[in-house]
């Protein structure tokens, strides 16, 4: 039981401290860019609180890599190393250590969409565009033109589609502006609830669409690589134990989530540039065979 509360106390302060770190860092710079915008209207204080307000927006984006770094730093030392191999001499899995500690964090993520976030982030860069901006133009109007086939041509915008074809046809249709009303397409799609995206995954718009249910997939399943990461990362650190150090923990924890960090993005940018199918965002769900493979075939 001591070896039990004695990783489970260390891991959390690990992960703590690694995500405060990197939180701290990215205030200090977020702060140093908004000097270009003080002014009379926005000074250091504004700055400052919308700093500090817009940050829970930022951490969710590094959550995941504190908690794979944090955890993985604690096999650096050695009284966690020797209590965890006691743990796993009892029959305590490596899967189960890393739903231990992985789990509370992806709940807090998933649930950081849905609540105080997301109304916070909307509400402070409204403020921030207030102060700042010296002249409010009206919101922008989503208008989609798409190619339906070589014949038709048609214009979709929040209440009218209209369709053109060569032969000189005209056709009006007047959508009832009920189906649109949780929409902001003035409002980056990070910035809402996951609920308002669900409710507005099916509608006129088919870019639109595409965009929606693209972060929909990102943010459900987003974890499931972290996870595994982890995971990979915990074999590879009990099979050299001997050469287990704080550089080649930062190097494979840092440097594996900030590369699938780049993938993700350049798969979602894909999706959207090249209409491709929303559903290739599920790639993450690739790695659970991948790990099962190197589980029995090299980390045997």
């Amino acid at each position: 039981m001591k070896a039990y509360s004695f990783i489970v106390t260390k891991s959390f302060l690990s992960f703590l401290a690694v995500f405060f770190v990197i939180s701290f860092i990215d205030i200090a710079f977020n702060f140093f860019s908004q000097l270009e915008d003080i002014s009379g209207n926005y000074n250091y204080y504004d700055a400052a609180m919308f700093v500090l307000a817009s940050e829970p927006f930022r951490m969710r984006e590094f959550i995941y890599l504190s908690a794979v770094v944090g955890i993985l730093m604690t096999f650096a030392d050695k009284d966690f190393l020797r209590a965890f191999n006691v743990l796993r001499q009892a029959g305590f899995r490596r899967v189960y250590f890393g739903l231990l500690f992985f789990l509370p964090v992806v709940l807090i993520n998933l649930f950081s969409y849905e609540f105080a976030i997301p109304d916070l982030t909307k509400k402070t860069f409204a403020e921030r565009k207030v102060k700042v901006e010296t002249s409010q133009a009206s919101p922008s109007t989503l208008i989609e033109i798409k190619e339906i086939d070589q014949d038709n041509i048609q214009i979709s915008s929040n209440n009218t589609v209209i369709k053109f074809s060569k032969s000189g046809t005209v056709s009006v249709s007047v959508i009832e502006l009920s189906q649109f009303e949780n929409i902001d397409y003035n409002s980056n799609l990070k910035y809402l609830k996951l609920s308002e995206l669900a409710k507005n995954a099916d509608t006129s718009f088919e870019n639109f669409n595409l965009l929606v249910q693209t972060e929909m997939l990102r943010r459900t399943l987003n974890f499931v690589a972290y996870f595994f990461i982890l995971l990979i990362g915990i074999e590879l650190l009990i099979r050299g134990q001997k050469g287990v150090n704080t550089n080649r923990i930062l190097i494979y924890g840092f440097g594996t989530c900030l590369f699938y960090s780049f993938v993700e993005t350049l798969v979602a940018d894909s999706i959207t540039v090249f209409g491709l199918p929303f559903y290739i965002q599920a790639f993450p769900i690739l790695f659970v065979p991948v790990y099962f493979y190197l589980k029995r075939n090299v980390f045997f």
